[in-house]
């Protein structure tokens, strides 16, 4: 039998034992990093508040705005109107649907707005009234700022119809109608009407096309017209007398 010799016999007893990682190449198991010590009576933080349910989102305004009414690039917006001829409540805007429209606001008593009215209607009729709505708002204007009228309102609707019947219109005038608080927020708020006269066309989408406060002429509504009607009949027929 053959003997091992006594000095590897010693060096294999005294040799620490091997561990898989290090047979296999891999470096020891790191140590635990260390726990950061607990404050006693420190406080824990809090939790983010929750919102609560059903809270209404800030809603920017991007409004496109001229100095008096909606700029081009605008969008008109639905408000409920009372027909100064009918009575009823309604939305104008959205009776029209996806006609490409006009809004004219005004002061009634403004001999100029009237003209303006009689003009519209003629260009309605010009181009028809199948492919071309339209309708009169009125509004008080006070201090540069146009709002809902509210008093007096039975009288004024009286006064408007008497103004259709005057100036043979068939076009809609309108007064935006009283909220329970009185006022009208979708107009007053959002239309930013500051001065009479204030006209917007819009196509089918609703997108204002042409915007001008107190127009010399209506050449830039007709044209505003013939572009989204893909066509038409020509330049409007000249202004009516006031």
């Amino acid at each position: 039998m053959k003997k091992t010799p006594q000095g590897l016999l010693i060096a294999l007893l005294l040799a620490p034992p091997l561990t898989l990682g290090a047979a296999c190449g891999s470096p020891p198991p790191a140590a635990d990093a260390p726990q950061a010590p607990s404050v006693a009576g420190a406080p824990e933080a809090a939790p983010a508040p929750a919102e609560a349910p059903g809270a209404p989102e800030a809603k920017a305004d991007n409004r496109v705005l001229a100095d008096s009414g909606l700029g081009v690039g605008g969008k008109l917006r639905a408000f409920q109107i009372t027909n100064c001829e009918s009575g009823e409540e309604y939305c104008q805007v959205c009776r029209y649907g996806a006609s490409p429209k006009i809004m004219a606001v005004g002061d009634l008593d403004d001999p100029a707005f009237r003209t303006d009215l009689q003009n519209i209607d003629a260009v309605v009729k010009k181009y028809g009234e199948d492919k071309l709505k339209a309708f009169g708002v009125i509004a008080e204007i006070h201090d540069g700022k146009g709002l809902t009228p509210k008093e007096g309102r039975e009288e004024l609707i009286a006064k408007v119809k008497a103004m259709r019947e005057e100036l043979g219109i068939t076009i809609p005038v309108v007064v935006p109608a009283l909220e329970e608080g009185g006022g009208n927020e979708a107009f007053d708020g959002y239309y930013n009407i500051t001065k009479s006269r204030t006209l917007m066309f819009a196509d089918s989408r609703n997108a204002v096309r042409y915007s001008a406060t107190a127009p010399s002429d209506l050449a830039g509504l007709n044209a505003a017209i013939v572009e989204v009607l893909g066509g038409g009949s020509g330049a409007a027929d000249a202004p009516a007398e006031g």
